[in-house]
C-alpha cells in the first residue's frame, strides 16, 4: 500500500514518529513530505510530493506544533487527489488542538484536570475535510465526534535489556508544572529519607546514565505531562519496570490492567500506598513489570497503532 504523509516540518513529534515507524515495519511505502521524523532528510518540493503521492492508497495528515517552523502543508489535501473516506488526521496536540495552553490552564489544571482538555479541542477544519480522525488525548466525549483513540505507544527505542535490577524506585521529571509531579517527587524523597530502600530522585540525566538508571530500576513513577499519556511511561513499560503512573482520564484501548500490568494513582497518599504495597506487600514489581511489558508488546506497540489507523480505514471483512 502507497501512503501519503503530510508530516510536520523539522519538529520531532512523538505520535508521527511511532505511526510512520509501524506503517514502515508493516511494509507499507510512505511518501514523506518533511524531515524531523527520522524518515525523511529534507523536505520534499510541492511538485516531487504530489507527483509521488499520485495515486496513493491513503493520506494521512498530522498535527504539527509550530516553533520557528512553517506549518504543515495540509494544502496537499487539495492537490492530491484522495477520496476523503481515505484521508486521516492524526492529532498529537495536548492542552488544545494548536498544541499550545492557554493561559493559567496548566496551573488551573492542577486544582481542576477537566481544564487539561483546552479550547478548541479538536481540529475543526481537519474532523471536516478527513474522513477520519484519529488522536493522542482521547476522552470519552470525544468518541461521538467519532474521534478514534490513538495513545502513545511502545517504540523500538524504548525496549531495553535489563540484567540488574538493584534500584528500588526511580523518580525523574524534567518540569514539575503538570500533573501531581511535585507531589510524586515528594513522596519519592519520603522514601528516600526512610534509608531502608534505594531510591533515585533526579532530574537532567545525560541520556546514557538516564537509560541505565531505567533499566536497573524495579518501580518507574510517573504523572502526567502536557498530556496524561507521557514517554515516561513506555520508557518505564520498556525497561520492565512496574510503572506506577498517575491515573489516565483520556481512553486507552486494550487498558493496561491494575496491579497486573502496571498501577496507577491519583493522589499523593495512593501513590504512597503504591510504592509501600509495591516494597513491603505480597506483590513483585518485577512480575508487574514483566507482564507490563508482555502485554504492551502484545497490544501497544507502534505496529499495533499503525494497524488501527489502516483498520479504521480499511475495515477488516
Amino acid at each position: 500500500m502507497k501512503i501519503a504523509c503530510v508530516t510536520p516540518d523539522r519538529k520531532q513529534d512523538y505520535l508521527v514518529e511511532t505511526v510512520l515507524e509501524g506503517l514502515h515495519e508493516l511494509g507499507h511505502e510512505l511518501v514523506v513530505s518533511d524531515p524531523g521524523n527520522g524518515f525523511c532528510k529534507k523536505e520534499m518540493i510541492d511538485g516531487d510530493f504530489q507527483a509521488a503521492a499520485a495515486g496513493c492508497d491513503l493520506m494521512l495528515v498530522f498535527f504539527g506544533k509550530q516553533r520557528g517552523n512553517r506549518p504543515p502543508r495540509r494544502y496537499f489535501l487539495d492537490q492530491v487527489d484522495v477520496p476523503k473516506e481515505r484521508v486521516a488526521y492524526v492529532d498529537g496536540s495536548e492542552w488544545s488542538a494548536t498544541g499550545w495552553e492557554a493561559a493559567g490552564q496548566a496551573e488551573g489544571s492542577l486544582a481542576d484536570w477537566k481544564q487539561r482538555r483546552g479550547s478548541p479541542w479538536v481540529d475543526a477544519e481537519m474532523l471536516q475535510r478527513c474522513g477520519h480522525y484519529f488522536k493522542r488525548e482521547t476522552y470519552p466525549e470525544d468518541t461521538f465526534l467519532n474521534v478514534v483513540p490513538l495513545p502513545f505507544a511502545l517504540r523500538k527505542r524504548h525496549i531495553l535489556n535489563p540484567t540488574m535490577k538493584d534500584i528500588d524506585v526511580f523518580c525523574s521529571f524534567g518540569h514539575t508544572k503538570t500533573g501531581l509531579r511535585s507531589e510524586a517527587i515528594e513522596v519519592a524523597e519520603s522514601f528516600k529519607r526512610d534509608g531502608n530502600l534505594n531510591v533515585v530522585v533526579r532530574s537532567g540525566m545525560p541520556p546514557d546514565e538516564y537509560r541505565s538508571t531505567l533499566e536497573r530500576s524495579r518501580v518507574v513513577i510517573d504523572a502526567w505531562g502536557g498530556g496524561d499519556t507521557t514517554d515516561r511511561f513506555w520508557e518505564g513499560v520498556g525497561a520492565k519496570a512496574c510503572v506506577v503512573y498517575q491515573r489516565h482520564n483520556v481512553i486507552t484501548p486494550d487498558p493496561f490492567v491494575d496491579w497486573e500490568h502496571a498501577v496507577s494513582w491519583s493522589t499523593k497518599d495512593e501513590l504512597t500506598q503504591a510504592i509501600h504495597g509495591l516494597m513491603y506487600g505480597s506483590a513483585l514489581p518485577e512480575t508487574i513489570g514483566e507482564k507490563g511489558f508482555t502485554h504492551a508488546e502484545g497490544y501497544h506497540t507502534a505496529k499495533h497503532r499503525a494497524q488501527r489507523i489502516l483498520d479504521t480505514v480499511f475495515p477488516p471483512r
